[in-house]
């Protein structure tokens, strides 16, 4: 009886924390994933000879990524259930973003935890576990 008293205390303190750091790996998972596609539709870009258009759109609760046919589209995890800034990032033919300042992407969890990227005015992407990139 004693055993599963202390199994039930160590499930109630073991299973928040759990949902808690799934929730951030899940995250992270997202913003990488994107980050590396965002890299691939760059160099799609500039191998076409085309520009590409990358578009992020809600839908059912969950983010979904185009590329404008340049490459195939993607849903992120399911822990991810918002975004800020875009909702498009373009690259033109050079790989250059199609801004002249850096365009902000910020992606929220269930939990409310943010994570940033940013694509500078030459294409890199970059991403940082903050609210904002530096």
């Amino acid at each position: 009886m004693i055993a599963v008293a202390i199994v039930g205390i160590l499930a109630m303190v073991a299973v928040p924390n759990y949902l808690q750091w799934n929730a951030r790996y899940q995250l992270k998972q997202g913003t990488t994933e994107l980050a590396g596609s965002l890299n691939l539709a760059r160099m799609a870009a500039m191998n076409r000879n085309l520009a590409v258009t990358v578009t992020l759109t809600l839908v059912s609760g969950r983010v979904n990524v185009d590329f404008g046919g340049a490459l195939a589209p993607i849903l992120l995890p399911q822990a991810i259930v918002g975004f800020t800034g875009g909702p498009t990032v373009q690259f033109t033919r050079q790989g250059l973003s199609g801004s002249a300042a850096n365009v902000p992407l910020t992606l929220v969890s269930q939990q409310g935890t943010v994570y940033s990227l940013v694509i500078t005015p030459a294409g890199k992407v970059n991403w940082c576990a903050h609210a904002t990139c530096p």
